[in-house]
């Protein structure tokens, strides 16, 4: 799970533990297991989890929160290269996607550059598009999520409707 804090209320040199604060009293009583990854950035953590994370953010985006601005649940983690990411995001997809089923692509990157961002998310529909999908803006079957945080970058394929994505 990808989580990201906004420190906007806060001022510079604040703790920057805050948010894993937050994020830990949040999650105390909705799994027994985690681990929490810092990452270069002060205002993004990965979370591995020892349950479903789409339950878990499902339960985040509904308890109310200061510090934590955005929770998307990841199925799998690559390397940060375009192959890569197009690679396991056709093979996610073909394992739970039916032909004529739409899609939404939404990309972060942790450096909020979006220039990755920007060119992974046209490739990705392109790809998909070639599999019989077909990108919905509006009202998509699924949404897939690229989190792209540093080497890393999380994916996951969601229906729309199993995740309450209360953090954009």
């Amino acid at each position: 799970m990808v989580v990201m804090f906004d420190y906007k209320d806060y001022e510079d040199g604040e703790d920057e533990l805050l948010g894993i604060e937050e994020l830990e009293q949040t999650l105390e009583n909705l799994t027994p297991e985690l681990y929490i990854k810092e990452t270069k950035s002060s205002d993004v953590v990965l979370v591995e989890l020892g349950t479903d994370s789409v339950a878990v953010a499902n339960k985040i985006s509904k308890t109310p929160t200061k510090i934590i601005s955005r929770v998307v649940p990841i199925n799998t983690v690559v390397g940060t290269s375009p192959s890569s990411i197009i690679k396991k995001i056709k093979k996610l997809s073909s394992e739970i996607t039916q032909a004529n089923d739409t899609f939404l692509v939404k990309c972060y990157e942790e450096n909020k550059n979006n220039i990755k961002c920007q060119e992974i998310k046209k490739q990705v529909i392109n790809e998909l598009n070639d599999m019989n999908l077909k990108f919905n803006e509006t009202n998509p079957k699924w949404i897939v999520y690229i989190e792209i945080i540093g080497e890393n970058t999380g994916l996951n394929i969601l229906k729309s409707s199993d995740f309450n994505e209360k953090f954009n």
